[in-house]
């Protein structure tokens, strides 16, 4: 019993020399300096362009949009992003949209590798009241391997439309924001 004692009072000791040790040459609390807020992001509600049973709206690949405002100049530039539900082998090439009878290939800025692929394009100022305007719109995703185009349905170009309408006035509506310095 009294070796027990006698080990839990050293290793005690013990802890309590590299406590003070390793606390005694640092700072406990470091304070940085609040970085400037660059930019404001919104991202839209995604829309999932297959479905289960031609009824009931599916998992993926969807869409969505991305605004984001330099909070400098005040700039905004658009974004559709493409996330493919399975983790595809072949790499993605880019996102095309079809508004009417009209190709538009889209810049991609991003891929990102996570829980699935997302494929960012940027929207050019000329694309974004197009998409507006137009009833038929098609979505074409190509990798190195195939191109898979999907045609939106009435219902699904109406959300479309609305998403980045919605986000548009989200992301304008926003005040640029500032950072009180005490």
């Amino acid at each position: 019993m009294e070796r027990i004692f006698s080990l839990t009072r050293i290793s005690s000791i013990f802890l309590l020399f590299l406590v003070l040790v390793s606390c005694s040459g640092t700072k406990a609390f470091v304070v940085t300096p609040e970085p400037t807020l660059e930019q404001q992001t919104a991202i839209s509600k995604d829309i999932c362009m297959q479905k289960y049973l031609w009824v009931f709206p599916g998992k993926r690949p969807c869409v969505y949009f991305k605004a984001e405002r330099d909070n400098g100049t005040g700039a905004v530039t658009y974004f559709l992003l493409y996330e493919i539900g399975t983790f595809d082998v072949d790499i993605p090439i880019g996102v095309s949209l079809k508004l009417g009878e009209t190709w538009y290939n889209l810049k991609k800025t991003n891929t990102d590798y996570s829980d699935t692929i997302v494929v960012t394009s940027a929207l050019t100022q000329e694309i974004l009241p197009k998409i507006g305007e137009n009833q038929n719109i098609t979505i074409s995703y190509t990798n190195r391997k195939e191109t898979i185009n999907y045609q939106l349905s009435s219902s699904q170009t109406a959300a479309f439309q609305s998403n980045l309408s919605k986000l548009i006035r989200v992301i304008e509506s926003e005040p640029k924001l500032n950072i009180n310095k005490r």
